[in-house]
């Protein structure tokens, strides 16, 4: 003890905080070594065990993370060369080191004290793993068939108008996919025609975090600047590959308690977090909202029950890249015209797009976006910064010059969410001198063969300027909505729309109004009134009166809404008279195998009868399935048994096939889907090895998930007897003679024992009976439980 003393003593000479080590004497001049010790603080345990280093004069060091994970900031002051932090030389800080129970007692004043960092949202970072995403081998064919008959009178109702189909195609494996979707058409005038809409092959990467495309392709773009279609290929970042990761800012907050305290996060008065912190400072990271404005209330709690209350608005958006992440998109190829009319038209010229944003600060993002080719130079940048808790603005500016012309680009926007829920959204754009992108050197080339009066520009707009604004009333619970748009083309044309809705609630019932007109055209408005009711928990009934410049007409409305749900029945009536007539009446079925709907409708004087189907063909598993439109992933699960009742997500997916197959459509691609099978529907005889199977398929892709279920197990339910009649004791462990098929008997005597033959010896290990023998014979029968009374096992002589 006396080392520790003078040991203590020497240290407040210096100045310094003394700390006192309770250690052996004989221990004073020993190497250094490594200590692991639990942490106490001002009495309290940190549940936390540190690696501390002991010098051979019995000085004690901590790396500086480490110190500031158990609870004391690592000033600088007590940092010694070598990167660690001397505890002895803390501000604040004294200490107590017993050997005996390998453990250290701080005390440490309050300043002293690092913030306990709670983390509300597991987030995770680019470079981190993720559950790796598969494919199998397929194809599917998702389709869509239209048809229509109709005519000038309710006797031509029948007459055939057309058929017509979407259909979009893809082939799948771990080399990626490649899909191709066109439509075709059928009419009196003409007898076939089709389409190509695109034909591309992509490939994604997890790790990177990227995606690959070659073929049709549509460049990446930013608020300021407008996508363009090209034929060619494209690498892009793609944080869809990751829906663990979250991309944008998240807030953080901040508090302190005095003493061990629980501590409750609320958003917008839902509970998110409810951690325990110990006495001292604490920050709440990574904490998970919606996009938009919030108030995070904090209630810290003391054992007492004593509560401390503070709340911090923030405003959360997707706008923004949280800090050191990054977004891109490079192409390269030849613009696509005409798309949705012609199959193959490409602008001759090799042009070239990229786009890049990059977090600089969690408050800040860049971005850049630059396109050329044929001519064509077009580059700029631009920010998004948070304006603290109130909203985002944007700022940015670009240039071009094409064939000797050059213009100028400036846009901005702010988001706001003002006092009481006001929500403001305004955005303006402009354009100097003959500022040019792809999209309007591209579509120069065939205005020629328009009529000479034809006066059509598709360069980017001279003037865009967009304001919405939304505000609850503080004496009502309506919503008022104002719009405007002003827009002028680089032809010359302008509008300015002004658009005004209101929205209240009546019980369960909804009010809804809009007005709308343009002020550069006379007798250009229209409004709007209706009422929404609902009827049960899937039928509504509506009514509105509408009036424009032509008149003004009454709808009424009644419909029951269609689920995902497969069985389910949807159904419209709708009647519209005065200045326009429109009547129609609709049904929907959704089957396992597609979904079908049926209509009929007079407008005006036109009456119409319609039929559509929407489904796919799936090819997956050495097999071929008929399903609902697969818009992402699926997976075919096989028990090889059928009539096995299969879960998705807990909720009934369906039955096995008579192969023992099932198509489970809609899973969510690069996440984790669980699929479960239910075993109280496998025949008696059948074993099932698990119960519950989790797929992450790629994207648009399919994965087979297989249950090893067997049904030729060759198995009983024995019961075991000694030769007195006592039955074998429980707990008793045995194996089949020659074969090692190894088992345990339960209560009763009984053992369930698989992998038998027609004779069969088994040896038996009782715990305090010694070993035993039994013989019996076996005969499946195929889809019962064999039970086998009364099989007398002997002690081994």
């Amino acid at each position: 003890m006396a080392t520790s003393l003078l040991h203590s003593m020497a240290l407040a000479e210096d100045g310094l905080d003394a700390g006192i080590i309770v250690r052996d004497p004989s221990d004073a001049f020993s190497t250094a070594n490594e200590l692991q010790l639990e942490v106490f603080i001002n009495g309290s345990s940190r549940e936390l065990v540190a690696a501390f280093r002991r010098d051979p004069d019995g000085a004690l060091a901590i790396e500086p993370d480490q110190l500031r994970n158990v609870g004391i900031y690592p000033a600088e002051e007590a940092m010694r060369p070598d990167g660690l932090i001397d505890i002895a030389r803390l501000p604040g800080v004294s200490f107590e080191y017993d050997e005996a129970t390998q453990s250290i007692h701080f005390t440490v004043e309050f300043d002293s004290l690092s913030a306990r960092v709670v983390k509300a949202h597991e987030g995770v970072q680019e470079g981190s793993a993720a559950p790796a995403a598969r494919s199998s081998f397929g194809g599917l064919l998702n389709y869509t068939l239209f048809g229509s008959t109709g005519g000038d009178g309710i006797d031509d109702i029948w007459s055939y108008e057309g058929l017509s189909g979407w259909f979009e195609g893809r082939l799948f494996s771990p080399a990626g996919v490649l899909t191709a979707s066109y439509i075709a058409s059928s009419s009196p005038s003409e007898l076939y025609g089709s389409t190509r809409l695109d034909t591309t092959w992509s490939y994604s990467s997890q790790k990177w975090m990227t995606t690959a495309r070659a073929g049709d392709v549509i460049t990446g773009g930013l608020s300021w600047t407008r996508p363009t279609r090209l034929g060619g290929v494209q690498i892009q970042r793609n944080f869809g590959l990751r829906p663990d990761l979250v991309t944008m800012p998240l807030p953080e907050l901040a508090g302190s308690a005095a003493v061990p305290s629980t501590v409750d996060v609320y958003v917008n008065n839902a509970r998110r977090v409810s951690e325990q912190v110990p006495a001292g400072p604490f920050q709440i990271t990574d904490l998970p909202v919606v996009t938009g404005s919030g108030t995070a209330r904090i209630v810290v709690r003391d054992a007492l029950g004593r509560e401390t209350t503070s709340e911090t608005p923030f405003f959360a958006s997707s706008n923004l890249l949280a800090s050191g992440l990054w977004d891109f998109s490079a192409e390269v190829g030849f613009a696509r015209r005409f798309y949705g009319v012609e199959s193959n038209d490409y602008d001759g010229r090799l042009m070239t797009s990229g786009t890049i944003r990059y977090g600089l600060t969690d408050w800040l993002t860049f971005e850049g976006h630059a396109e050329g080719g044929g001519g064509l130079v077009n580059g700029g940048a631009g920010t998004v910064f948070g304006i603290g808790p109130y909203g985002v603005g944007s700022i940015a500016a670009a240039t071009s010059s094409y064939d000797g012309q050059t213009g100028f680009q400036v846009a901005g926007s702010l988001e706001l969410e003002l006092w009481q829920d006001v929500h403001l959204f305004a955005r303006t754009q402009r354009t100097f001198g003959d500022y040019n992108d792809i999209a309007g050197v591209t579509a120069e080339s065939f205005h020629g063969s328009l009529p000479e009066d034809v006066v059509i520009s598709a360069a980017p707009p001279r003037a865009l300027d967009q304001v919405s604004l939304s505000t609850p009333l503080k004496f009502d619970p309506s919503t008022l909505n104002f719009s405007y748009t002003h827009l002028e083309t680089a032809a010359g044309d302008r509008s300015e729309l002004l658009a005004f809705s209101l929205n209240r609630p009546i019980g369960k019932a909804s009010l809804y109004a809009t007005a709308f007109t343009d002020l550069k055209e006379k007798n250009s408005f229209g409004v709007f009134a209706g009422l929404s009711i609902p009827i049960g928990d899937s039928v509504y009934a509506s009514t509105g009166v509408s009036s424009d410049s032509d008149g003004t007409s009454v709808t009424a409305d009644l419909v029951r809404s269609e689920t995902a749900e497969i069985g389910s029945v949807g159904w419209r009536l709708r009647d519209t008279d005065g200045s326009v007539t429109n009547r129609a009446a609709a049904a929907s079925y959704r089957s396992r195998f597609a979904r079908f709907e049926a209509g009929v409708e007079q407008h005006n004087d036109q009456y119409r009868a319609t039929g559509q189907v929407d489904g796919a063909i799936v090819f997956a598993g050495r097999d071929a399935f008929l399903s609902n439109r697969v818009d992402d992933a699926f997976a075919v699960v096989d028990t090889g048994v059928p009539d096995v009742e299969v879960q998705y997500e807990n909720r009934p997916a369906g039955r096995t096939n008579r192969r023992g197959k099932l198509l489970v459509p809609d899973l969510r691609s690069y996440e984790s889907n669980q699929i479960t099978i239910d075993p109280t529907n496998l025949p008696l005889d059948a074993t099932v090895g698990a119960t519950r199977e989790v797929t992450v398929p790629a994207d648009r892709s399919g994965t087979v998930v297989r249950f090893d279920v067997d049904t030729d197990v060759k198995a009983a339910l024995v019961t075991l007897r000694a030769d007195d009649g006592e039955f074998v004791e429980t707990g008793a462990t045995g194996e089949i003679e020659d074969k090692g098929q190894s088992f345990v008997v339960g209560y009763d005597g009984q053992a369930y024992i698989t992998g038998l033959g027609s004779q069969n010896r088994i040896v038996i290990d009782q715990p305090t009976r010694g070993k035993c023998v039994a013989e019996f014979t076996f005969e499946p029968r195929q889809g019962e439980q064999v039970s086998i009374p009364d099989a007398i096992c002997r002690p081994i002589q």
